[in-house]
């Protein structure tokens, strides 16, 4: 497919780099001509200087061929104008746009938006808002989500010195898991996926990403050693857009949460007084010393750190660890952070920039895939595929199904009965399959369920 991408920030250069190693034509546009250099070689793409919003710009990008525009500039009119000006001039048959202000994407103004030839809307605030609550309930995942219409979790967990499978082969911990559904379908280390076999002995700072039933996640997670326990009073440091969502996400729960924000702002701390209704705001610095003995960080079991700087955020968490709190989560912006923080003592780092991909992702994918999950450290995706009667996936039992490596099933939904992975398990037309796709296997995956070129 022909991919446009109007934006060369953090966000559109990741688009960039994971779609072209699916073989996609990726054109980048950006205003600023400097984001641009050396992008072109390294990432074997064309560049375009220039303002997606002016059509003469779009034309050069060769927006008469293209079959996706993404706006995700940090802008939110150039994205309005440049997916209608793809629209009503070239035609471009799917736009999404990145939109951040709430006066854009409040229900008031729906209308608004589905004026502007827009698809989809993704913001890449309320996106990270969302996935920071969802995995709130499981103390220190690093993702979370449900699957196969909420029968089945996907969760990402970090190995502690202290949880009890590690110095355990991948053998021991399916003999300790059995009956369950539990299934791995990926473990990385230092940000490398490893080959999942048998004697695969587990070690302290590993992530271990694994399907299971949803009800038999709290007899998983005691096995890791981990908890399942709603939290309940919390503190968020940063009343900008990503607190805020979360702050009120929290109050719209239907869990009795005591939620407190700090905010060094003044006038966005008045803000956030004013429309949020059961949230304490205190307006401060939270690396103030004599703000933080006031704050008695011991008695908050969960601390959000989302301020504009990483290296705020990720003190803002350590300080928070030192003081008592059980879980913390830093926003970070820089991947070089992903790797560097790990067993510093921050339980949970949270890259809004890998949560948009995500959320672009599973509006790319075409045909019988209901859903599709980009895993924040970038080694995958989790997607659920419909399967259809010529997908060679049918043909033979799992077990006997030549299957690349770097793909992993977990499962299939067959009607509303869940049918954890067995090698005896044959798959049948309609049948949504939950898969792991390691970066870079796609085409591997398309093979395998035979969906052919529309479909991704």
């Amino acid at each position: 497919m022909k991919i446009i991408i109007a934006g060369a920030g953090e966000i559109g250069i990741s688009l960039a780099k994971y779609l072209r190693a699916e073989n996609h034509d990726i054109v980048l546009i950006d205003s600023e001509d400097e984001k641009l250099n050396d992008l072109s070689e390294q990432l074997d793409i064309q560049t375009i200087h220039g303002s997606a919003a002016y059509p003469s710009i779009l034309e050069k990008a060769g927006a008469e061929d293209a079959d996706i525009f993404l706006a995700v500039t940090g802008n939110d009119e150039v994205n309005i104008v440049s997916c209608s000006i793809a629209k009503t001039i070239f035609n471009v048959s799917k736009r999404i746009a990145r939109i951040s202000s709430s006066e854009y994407i409040s229900l008031k103004y729906k209308d608004f938006l589905d004026s502007q030839s827009i698809d989809v809307i993704v913001s890449p605030e309320k996106e990270t808002a969302d996935k920071i609550v969802r995995t709130m309930n499981v103390s220190g995942a690093l993702d979370m989500v449900s699957v196969l219409d909420g029968l089945v979790c996907f969760v990402g967990l970090r190995c502690k010195k202290s949880t009890p499978i590690v110095g355990k082969t991948l053998h021991e911990m399916i003999q300790i898991t059995t009956e369950t559904g539990f299934r791995i379908m990926a473990i990385s280390r230092k940000l490398k996926t490893l080959n999942l076999s048998d004697d695969l002995i587990l070690k302290s700072g590993d992530d271990i990403y694994f399907s299971v039933p949803t009800k038999s996640l709290t007899q998983i997670l005691d096995i890791f050693g981990y908890e399942s326990v709603p939290p309940k009073d919390i503190i968020i440091f940063g009343g900008g857009r990503i607190g805020w969502n979360v702050a009120k996400l929290l109050e719209n729960d239907d869990a009795d949460h005591h939620v407190t924000v700090v905010e060094k702002n003044e006038e966005r701390a008045e803000f956030l007084a004013k429309t949020l209704s059961n949230t304490l705001v205190i307006q401060g610095d939270g690396l103030d010393d004599s703000l933080t003995d006031d704050l008695n960080l011991s008695n908050y079991r969960i601390a959000i750190s989302t301020t504009q700087s990483d290296e705020n955020n990720i003190l803002l968490s350590l300080l928070s660890k030192r003081s008592g709190v059980m879980r913390t989560y830093a926003l970070i912006h820089n991947p070089l952070y992903q790797s560097l923080l790990s067993g510093l003592g921050i339980d949970t780092t949270v890259n809004s920039n890998a949560v948009m991909v995500s959320s672009i992702l599973q509006y790319i994918r075409k045909g019988k895939v209901k859903n599709d999950y980009f895993i924040q450290s970038g080694i995958g995706e989790v997607l659920e595929i419909e399967v259809m009667k010529s997908s060679k996936i049918t043909k033979k039992p799992l077990g006997n199904l030549d299957i690349s490596e770097g793909i992993v099933i977990g499962g299939i939904l067959r009607g509303k009965l869940f049918l954890p992975y067995d090698k005896d398990l044959i798959v049948r037309p309609k049948d949504i399959v939950l898969i792991f796709a390691e970066q870079g296997t796609i085409r591997d995956l398309e093979k395998l369920v035979s969906v052919g070129f529309p479909f991704f």
